[in-house]
């Protein structure tokens, strides 16, 4: 085990480390790097699947890279993945006539296009081609390209592309090019306008998803996904089960409150290979390893454990509030050896204001759902969590809140204390919303921290308990019980006449 020494956070290198960080995976140019600062789970190992697959999760959860990663590792054992970014394809795609279909097409067009011109380029890069192969995938290819032109139809059940003639021609260039596994990427697919994603998903399903050489992989935003639609002659588009037998969900994977160890450790590890790969310290040791020398740049393990919490999952917001915790904390106090729990909760409420509130402040219904959440549910409770009916937990308030990372939703149901019979999902308001309203009128009751309580927080294979003196600054774990007491329901915001 190579030598480890304290790292001293205002050494020039460690600053520049700190600067050096890439917050998002597409950013990142240099793929030996990105696979150095990868953290892998066993979401990685469930995408090397050969089946299609759709990837949720809202943005900074690490989709891109963690695909990324996949696309470079499958090139190494091989295989062959396109990695596509739709918003690449829509960058010169509008529709006057706000028809849905329209936009459709002229995206899976696009997308064709892109796929056709990958394969050729694949073909002219062929060092030792099979005889005549290279030319039969050279013809393939631009006769592909010559009639993937939509057919016109009235109907949108009819068909609109010539499916057989794609299929065929997609399996003579993968058969031409001696492809075992043609993996196609399709990051941010939310950025196909939502009514037309499931005529896309329609086209996608009969002219690719039907060739067994290709798994789809499709990944998008959790709550800007639309799959399938039904119309007056049934059901268009990707069918979860039917068609695309898995689906990873990001979201959902690292809650801390769901494994407080699990998590703790691998947001460890995320800011050891970044700093590291910065300041080359040793990437190969063990995950617990790194999770001990972690700990250094903070005053104690709770610090860490409350940037944990206040990344409520998120890797992008891990690591950026741990930037603004070094800049704004750390780095301005004076006589400081290292980043405290005052400077987490400032750096999440920070981040919150700016990032988060930021996007919803100016829209009324937004704004008027948080402050109720506030002022009608949380401040009566030590508690950030609330249930919601399921009939209501798809409602557009809620939705803009879920995307903009204000509130999050945690993968379990509960029923209400006095409706056993009712179903309800459980949300939670984000730790630096829950912060922020520390020292104001809107002020949770925090009455049994200031009288003694302790909380058990979890770290690695340590449970610290923490004292009411530095508990005040932290926000609180849920009472199970009082949860199933707070009911928010969404119709209930209305816009004052």
């Amino acid at each position: 085990m190579s030598e480890w020494t304290k790292p001293a956070l205002d050494d020039i290198e460690f600053v520049k480390a700190v600067s050096a960080i890439q917050k998002r995976a597409e950013k990142q140019t240099d793929s030996d790097r990105l696979i150095d600062i990868y953290v892998t789970t066993d979401l990685a190992n469930r995408a090397r699947t050969t089946n299609s697959q759709l990837v949720l999760g809202r943005r900074g959860t690490g989709k891109t890279h963690m695909f990324r990663v996949l696309q470079e590792m499958l090139g190494m054992e091989g295989e062959v993945a396109l990695y596509i970014d739709c918003r690449m394809l829509g960058s010169a795609i509008t529709d006057s006539t706000g028809n849905p279909q329209g936009v459709a097409i002229k995206y899976f067009r696009t997308l064709l296009n892109e796929i056709s011109t990958r394969l050729f380029d694949m073909a002219r890069r062929m060092e030792a081609p099979i005889k005549d192969s290279q030319q039969k995938v050279f013809g393939t290819v631009w006769g592909l390209l010559l009639q993937i032109e939509p057919k016109s139809t009235e109907k949108y059940y009819e068909s609109t592309f010539n499916y057989r003639q794609i299929t065929e021609s997609m399996q003579t260039i993968i058969s031409g090019l001696d492809i075992r596994h043609l993996f196609i990427i399709l990051d941010e697919w939310s950025q196909i306008p939502v009514s037309a994603q499931p005529y896309v998903a329609e086209y996608l399903k009969r002219a690719i998803m039907t060739i067994p050489e290709i798994c789809i992989k499709l990944l998008a935003l959790s709550y800007q996904c639309d799959l399938s639609k039904q119309i007056s002659e049934g059901v268009i588009g990707i069918k979860l089960g039917a068609d695309i037998p898995d689906v990873l969900d990001f979201d959902s994977y690292l809650i801390y409150d769901e494994k407080p160890i699990f998590v703790s450790e691998f947001f460890s590890q995320v800011l050891y290979n970044h700093l590291g790969a910065e300041l080359n310290w040793d990437l190969k040791i063990t995950g617990q390893e790194k999770s001990k020398r972690i700990i250094d740049i903070f005053t104690q393990n709770k610090a860490f454990t409350e940037l944990v919490r206040a990344a409520e999952g998120n890797c992008r917001d891990f690591l950026c509030i741990f930037g603004n915790a070094y800049w704004e904390g750390y780095r301005k106090q004076e006589d400081v050896k290292a980043i405290s729990m005052s400077h987490v909760r400032d750096a999440a409420a920070s981040w919150f204001d700016n990032e988060k509130y930021a996007n919803i402040r100016n829209d009324i219904l937004p704004s008027m759902a948080l402050m109720y959440i506030f002022n009608n549910l949380i401040k009566g409770y030590k508690s950030r969590t609330f249930m919601v009916e399921t009939s209501k937990s798809k409602h557009e308030i809620l939705t803009r809140l879920l995307n903009e990372r204000v509130l999050h939703k945690l993968p379990r149901f509960d029923s209400h204390k006095d409706k056993p019979g009712e179903r309800y999902e459980l949300f939670t308001i984000d730790y630096g919303a829950y912060v922020r309203f520390i020292g104001t009128v809107y002020e949770p009751n925090q009455g049994m921290v200031k009288n003694g309580y302790q909380a058990k927080m979890h770290f690695a294979d340590e449970v610290v308990t923490v004292q009411d003196e530095e508990q005040e600054f932290m926000v609180p774990h849920d009472d199970r019980r009082s949860v199933r007491r707070i009911v928010f329901d969404p119709d209930a915001i209305k816009i004052p006449k």
